[in-house]
């Protein structure tokens, strides 16, 4: 079987890398004279600069592994740089080199050392990224970087747990009444369905332009015109009893009972919807790219 990169995977790593990148600009906007006196600003740089290198390793030996790049942490980086055509393949290998004997106990890198390394290098960072998020976007012909594995483990999460929910219904309100494993049971299981739902719509937000969301991601889908407008009181109502059963909010059978009696039945729905919206996007995408 044919390995493929995972998006997830690269995804999560390069969102701390974009972290970790954004704060050691801001920190290195300060003169190199004032940034060798300053301890504190020192020592958030090197923990940047560890995430920063470190989450960007971890995209190298997952890709160095799917592509069979055979190659030595120190040239990683490099190695798959080179691979996927970018041209700047030496100028990593040093920055590499100079990360390497920066992490060396048996070596001193002076404060001056690591401001002028990161001062010219920085963007290196940047640059590869950008230069992998390119060529798996191309090599894969997924160019929203849709994680499908995510969405569809998701998805059986969420089908699984509406079966179990489901069950325990079918034994009527009085069995769920006087049997406390009942009520434990579909608490834990609703709460799966829930995350397991918001986790897809946290994925696919961005893809559909939703910059800004919270816990209100699905209503802004619906806002979007991605779910529709009538599922709208549907998923806060969900929203609402997932808030109250992790809090202390004591919600009573009857009312955990009634609510999941109107409420399970509406995850798959709602994740057709969503489903739906995400083939139409595709098939937009594919037009605009070929």
């Amino acid at each position: 079987m044919k390995k493929t990169p995972k998006i997830s995977l690269i995804i999560e790593a390069f969102h701390n890398l974009e972290k970790a990148y954004v704060d050691l600009r801001k920190n290195l906007e300060i003169p190199k004279e004032e940034f060798v006196k300053n301890k504190l600003v020192q020592d958030r740089v090197r923990i940047d600069f560890n995430l920063a290198f470190e989450s960007t390793m971890r995209v190298c030996r997952h890709l160095s592994a799917v592509y069979g790049i055979k190659t030595s942490s120190k040239e990683c980086l490099s190695k798959v740089a080179r691979f996927i055509g970018l041209p700047f393949a030496e100028k990593l290998k040093e920055f590499s080199d100079f990360y390497f004997k920066y992490r060396d106990l048996k070596n001193t890198v002076s404060p001056e050392e690591l401001y002028d390394s990161l001062k010219e290098n920085l963007e290196l960072f940047k640059e590869l990224a950008r230069g992998i998020i390119e060529y798996v976007k191309k090599t894969t012909g997924n160019y929203l970087l849709i994680d499908f594995e995510l969405i569809n483990e998701k998805a059986k999460f969420i089908k699984d747990s509406v079966k179990k929910i489901d069950f325990v219904l079918s034994q009527g309100f009085e069995e769920f009444k006087k049997t406390p494993m009942y009520y434990d049971r579909v608490k834990y299981f609703y709460q799966v369905a829930y995350d397991s739902l918001f986790d897809i719509c946290k994925h696919l937000a961005p893809k559909f332009g939703i910059k800004k969301f919270g816990d209100d991601c699905l209503t802004k889908m619906v806002e979007k015109g991605i779910i529709p407008e009538n599922y709208y009181e549907t998923v806060l109502k969900m929203l609402l009893l997932k808030n109250k059963l992790i809090s202390t909010w004591e919600v009573s059978p009857e009312e955990l009972y009634n609510s999941l009696k109107e409420l399970n039945n509406e995850f798959i729905p709602v994740l057709r919807e969503i489903s739906n919206s995400l083939k139409e996007l595709l098939n937009k995408k594919a037009k605009t790219t070929n």
